[in-house]
């Protein structure tokens, strides 16, 4: 890493842990490779002093963003001065900035990561039926994303399942209302009859926690992935591969919002260098057991 000083250029992650947050290496790792004066630092912050501490963040002249991270992607939303569409339908940012006349603006790109990580690994979700395990904060920026540009462009039909009572219905109703696609809850997990699995619950974090679904009713055909950072593969990921599906685990997804996120703070020469080979960065944040799959192999037009 270049050497910090009075000019260099300050993005922060605030959390709360922050402990694990991987974003930091990411950026740091395109600002070296890009010649950029800048550094990303996480910050360890109380839900409770959120609305303060960003407010008061952006006081400083050489802080130029925020990727927020979780507790608070919910929790920015109402401190801003705008947000983009997605965000506002799923009730969340993780990227904020400061405009030339000092607002406070934010956006979501989750959504652009998982259609990202979708269309990198070839899983077909435009025009497919797609059941969205879970209907927390991420899971909703996953629906919006797929839903966008309805059956043609978007996925046909999400369906949200959350054991919680009344939580995909929120979410679904939410998605329904802003676009084409029909969104729907599902009464349980099944993923039978569905194209596209994609587990955007906790489960698979601790190694005695349930599978979120049974793979052996997942169609010869669909796929699975699963938004989860930590303990890839997973033993859902495991499960769907064992069975001979296409299962991929949640780093691309990450991967493929770093070019947007480069984009929205104006860095656009560092944007083009990650959308041109990302596999610099694949690399520091892969475990070990994964590390031959961050070269795709190459496809051969009529393959």
């Amino acid at each position: 890493m270049a050497d910090i000083h009075g000019n260099t250029d300050l993005y922060l992650i605030p959390g709360d842990p922050v402990t694990n947050v991987r974003l930091p290496r990411m950026f740091n790792a395109v600002f070296e490779r890009c010649g950029i004066d800048a550094v990303m630092v996480p910050v360890q912050v109380r839900a409770r002093d959120f609305a303060v501490w960003l407010k008061a963040s952006f006081l400083a002249r050489n802080v130029k963003g925020m990727v927020i991270a979780p507790p608070h992607k919910p929790l920015a939303v109402d401190l801003l001065d705008g947000c983009g569409l997605f965000a506002r339908i799923a009730g969340s940012v993780n990227v904020v900035r400061r405009t030339h006349t000092g607002d406070l603006e934010g956006d979501l790109f989750d959504g652009e990561g998982i259609v990202g990580a979708l269309d990198r690994f070839g899983i077909p979700f435009r025009g497919q039926r797609v059941l969205i395990l879970g209907a927390g904060v991420s899971a909703a920026a996953v629906g919006v994303s797929l839903a966008e540009g309805g059956g043609e462009n978007g996925a046909r039909h999400i369906a949200f399942h959350d054991p919680a009572p009344g939580k995909s219905a929120g979410v679904a109703a939410r998605i329904d209302a802003a676009f084409d696609a029909t969104v729907v809850v599902a009464p349980d997990a099944d993923p039978s009859g569905y194209d596209l699995v994609i587990n955007a619950t906790s489960l698979g974090l601790k190694p005695d926690d349930p599978l979120p679904c049974d793979v052996s009713r997942m169609a010869p055909h669909a796929a699975l992935f699963d938004i989860l950072l930590r303990n890839q593969p997973t033993p859902l990921v495991q499960a769907a591969r064992a069975r001979g599906l296409q299962a991929q685990p949640g780093f691309e997804m990450l991967i493929q919002q770093m070019s947007h996120y480069m984009d929205y703070f104006g860095l656009h020469e560092a944007a083009e260098v990650v959308r041109e080979d990302a596999d610099f960065i694949r690399e520091l944040i892969y475990p070990p057991a994964l590390a031959g799959e961050i070269r795709l192999p190459v496809r051969h037009p009529g393959a």
